[in-house]
């Protein structure tokens, strides 16, 4: 799988057919397999938390989740996020014989997900699920299900750091980390409009509806700011060949 990458962070540039692939090689040969979804706030936090720096490290896949990521590249790449791949690997599940098990959000949340994604994907096998505060025992829970993937909602950077931590113990093959997709399959959080996720402005939709998030926007600057550099860095190394040259 080819990689790029946006202010040293690592980007796999891939498709969703190639990850279903992905994913039904892992499984049949009962090999491990970690997604983590990458957009400019965890490049950000990435460069500035040694913490972030070594858990992506840790990582098999790096889905470019973010639309500036992406235009940060200056690659051209499907934009993937966990929410997206979560619903693309359960519509196919049958075939890629997926055990499913949904780990975060609240109980509620948890288990009205776990019913909308059942009535959606009638033959998906959900063998499981546990909230993301009462979790002592998710991993006997998990083991004892015989799930194949786990779908972790428990937010950045927890989600990542159980991933990290317990992959090895989870006999499931299959680790996706999906932030709040537990709670917009409830429901209780709604997604943006397919137009506004065109326009790579799902990060402001969100913001809108939760306004404590609007506390991201100076990590967000910084992010346009440093791109802005390297992109002026390379510009003038570049020029500097082509006038030797000639």
């Amino acid at each position: 799988m080819k990689e790029t990458t946006v202010l040293g962070i690592k980007l796999s540039v891939t498709t969703k057919e190639e990850l279903l692939s992905l994913v039904k090689t892992c499984i049949q040969q009962n090999e491990k397999l970690a997604f983590v979804a990458i957009n400019a706030r965890k490049v950000m936090r990435a460069r500035e938390e040694q913490e972030m720096a070594r858990l992506l490290e840790t990582f098999d896949v790096f889905l470019a989740d973010g639309a500036s990521v992406i235009r940060s590249s200056g690659v051209k790449m499907e934009r993937i996020t966990g929410v997206d791949l979560m619903e693309t690997l359960c519509a196919h599940g049958e075939e890629l014989g997926l055990r499913v098990f949904l780990y975060g959000s609240t109980k509620e949340h948890n288990e009205q997900a776990r019913q909308a994604l059942q009535q959606r994907f009638p033959s998906l096998q959900i063998v499981g699920g546990c909230d993301g505060y009462q979790d002592a025992d998710v991993i006997e829970q998990i083991n004892g299900s015989s799930a194949n993937i786990v779908f972790v909602a428990k937010g950045t950077p927890a989600q990542e750091r159980w991933i990290a931590a317990h992959k090895q113990e989870v006999r499931a093959n299959v680790f996706l980390g999906v932030g709040g997709a537990l709670d917009i399959w409830s429901g209780a959080l709604r997604r943006a409009p397919q137009w506004i996720q065109r326009l790579g402005l799902e990060w402001l939709f969100r913001m809108v509806l939760e306004p404590r998030r609007f506390v991201q926007l100076p990590q967000l600057i910084r992010f346009q700011r440093l791109v802005w550099k390297e992109k002026r860095k390379r510009q003038v190394r570049e020029h500097g060949i082509t006038e030797e040259r000639n």
